[in-house]
């Protein structure tokens, strides 16, 4: 009685396979016969190399173009202009591209095994950082697309959060930056791309751009508009943008790795900027209007100081002084090289 159903269970599987390889002899039917006539293999190709070599050139020149702006002190609504610009190509054309949530860990990983990155991913993470020794903190305010849809919807005098509650945050995102590296090192996770709250909109973005060029040559493409991420990353992303409009750059100032690395670089570079003691009367007007609180007063010795680690470069405390008193002084005043700053 025990080996009958025994010998059954070891027959099953047997006669199933049996069945499948007589199947497999059976002439296909008329239906699928005409659709294999008819049917047309379809390439994906890779990305062309092209669009790599042009994002680097785009970034080269956006943040050649706000270096200058920026240590000749011009107007906030011309770093607004390359933020919308940066906005439009990087974070909705490509898809969040350059992102610098992203870069620290393709860089990371990189490190570990340098055959899993190209030298565009790495141009892409170390242009930003050699510009912030040069000039600070302007990829910013100029290239960044995460950074761009923050200023873009930040009020002018946003809330202040209190100093010391500011300074422990502030802690966030050097213990992100530990934590990515370790993890790309250890893994190859993609940690703090999982916080990068941002990416429904710009891989939308990215997704509409490409139905639109289908469109435009003729090829199949959804009869509807994609919408990437389920309904929790929107309302994550429209709780984090209601956020950014009353306390500015929230992203940036307490969850961006790759902020730490700029601020390193801008602190220890050589040009910095700084608040005239003599035309400056401690109005602290700009301390209120600075996104990333990096201006601060020191009320009993009648000082003003910029942090050149938290500043990025924005133009917002340009535009509020009233003396003209920030300057970016060059590092060899004394040298026959021309002085393209504000002294």
């Amino acid at each position: 009685m025990i080996l009958l159903p025994a010998l059954l269970f070891l027959l099953a599987p047997m006669a199933a396979l049996a069945q499948d390889s007589e199947d497999c002899h059976r002439p296909p039917t008329q239906e699928l016969a005409d659709y294999k006539e008819a049917y047309i293999p379809q390439e994906f190709s890779f990305e062309s190399f092209n669009w790599e070599i042009a994002d680097i050139a785009v970034l080269a020149i956006l943040l050649t173009i706000a270096s200058i702006w920026s240590v000749r002190h011009h107007a906030k609504w011309k770093f607004t202009a390359l933020m919308s610009f940066s906005l439009i190509y990087f974070g909705l054309f490509r898809g969040g591209c350059i992102c610098p949530v992203g870069a620290t860990t393709n860089f990371c990983i990189g490190l570990a095994a340098p055959e899993l990155i190209g030298k565009s991913v790495a141009i892409l993470f170390l242009l930003p950082l050699i510009t912030a020794f040069f000039f600070g903190r302007v990829f910013c305010s100029s290239s960044c697309p995460l950074g761009a849809i923050q200023h873009l919807l930040s009020r002018k005098n946003g809330i202040q959060i209190p100093k010391k509650l500011n300074d422990i945050l502030r802690f966030l995102p050097l213990l992100l930056l530990i934590a990515t590296a370790w993890g790309a090192l250890r893994s190859g996770i993609f940690l703090a791309c999982k916080l990068d709250v941002y990416k429904p909109a710009f891989f939308t973005g990215h997704a509409w751009f490409g139905q639109l060029g289908d469109l435009i040559n003729g090829t199949h493409t959804e009869h509807r508009l994609i919408l990437v991420g389920d309904w929790m990353a929107w309302l994550t992303l429209a709780l984090v943008l209601l956020l950014g409009i009353f306390i500015p750059r929230p992203f940036c100032r307490f969850a961006c790795p790759y902020g730490v690395l700029l601020g390193f670089f801008a602190r220890i570079g050589l040009r910095k900027r700084s608040i005239d003691p003599v035309s400056c009367f401690s109005c602290v007007m700009c301390t209120k209007t600075c996104p990333e609180q990096a201006i601060t007063a020191d009320f009993e010795k009648h000082t003003v100081q910029v942090s050149n680690f938290h500043c990025v470069q924005c133009g917002r405390c340009d535009e509020t002084c009233t003396t003209d008193s920030l300057q970016t002084p060059s590092p060899y005043p004394d040298s026959h090289f021309p002085n393209i700053g504000k002294n």
